[in-house]
């Protein structure tokens, strides 16, 4: 088997869910700036404790949101006119201007695993078919975070052979492989990588993509990030784990059904003329 053709043109941002921020570091009741995904996004918690991802960019004049907009248990409000949006993203309250549904906030399905923040990268309103990565541990205080230059299969790769896997088996959304310590090594979609140590100890790696060019890896406590974010491991790897990388590719694209294409009115007409 070998890799898939077009390497080199893959879509930079897989679909699925990656982790942008530790629970720790997002501000409550507030919006903080967030590049992932070749956007300019905001990330905050409510005081409930929910956090939320959205567009950082208003879509009422373009305020950005990142720099005192505010978040509580029901809406997100804009800093600059005080228009309200739903943490479903519509339009709640505009103030003395007529309230149109059309105006809406794109907000990215967001969900909090231990002490992580995930958000789900996908088609816009897409709602994703499965949950975020059911992990054994996630993580600890000791995370750490990285940037490392290329794609984030690339880069999972390094992972894996940092890890010494050779080889694995596709279930689904998950990729099981062993590592040369006689560890387990699971990749839940395309952004995490679980290890799992013979004596009992988890550690924990997420790959997200930051612009095309790079990736942001955060990990909990694990040796293999350093070896991630070396040239090394992941400049030489596009022809190794060839099994690996047909599966990945299943990433790049979304599986949820596409809408039919919207015929004109004219089209659809039965005195509409022939030709």
């Amino acid at each position: 088997m070998t890799p898939p053709e077009g390497t080199a043109h893959r879509p930079p941002f897989p679909v699925g869910w990656f982790a942008v921020a530790a629970l720790d570091e997002v501000p409550v009741g507030e919006l903080m700036p967030l590049a992932a995904f070749g956007r300019d996004l905001a990330v905050g918690s409510a005081p409930g404790g929910r956090a939320l991802v959205t567009d950082s960019v208003c879509p009422h004049l373009g305020a950005d949101l990142a720099a005192g907009g505010r978040i509580d248990d029901g809406q997100v409000v804009c800093p600059l006119h005080g228009w309200c949006f739903s943490h479903a993203g519509s339009c709640v309250s505009s103030g003395a201007e007529p309230l149109t549904a059309a105006i809406r906030l794109r907000v990215w399905p967001t969900e909090v695993v231990g002490a992580t923040v995930l958000a789900f990268n996908g088609r816009d309103g897409e709602v994703p078919a499965v949950g975020p990565p059911d992990l054994a541990s996630t993580g600890g205080v000791d995370d750490r975070v990285e940037r490392c230059e290329g794609h984030a299969e690339d880069v999972v790769v390094g992972l894996l052979l940092a890890a010494g896997v050779a080889d694995g088996t596709a279930s689904g959304d998950r990729w099981l492989a062993n590592g040369s310590d006689g560890s387990t090594v699971i990749v839940h979609g395309p952004g995490t990588v679980e290890h799992r140590h013979p004596g009992g100890t988890t550690d924990v790696v997420y790959v997200t993509p930051v612009d095309g060019f790079a990736v942001q890896v955060r990990s909990a406590g694990t040796a293999a990030v350093t070896a991630a974010a070396s040239d090394g491991p992941v400049s030489g790897a596009v022809g190794t784990l060839p099994g690996f990388r047909v599966w990945y590719r299943r990433f790049d694209s979304s599986s949820a059904p596409r809408p039919r294409p919207v015929r004109s009115g004219r089209r659809n007409r039965s005195d509409a003329p022939a030709g």
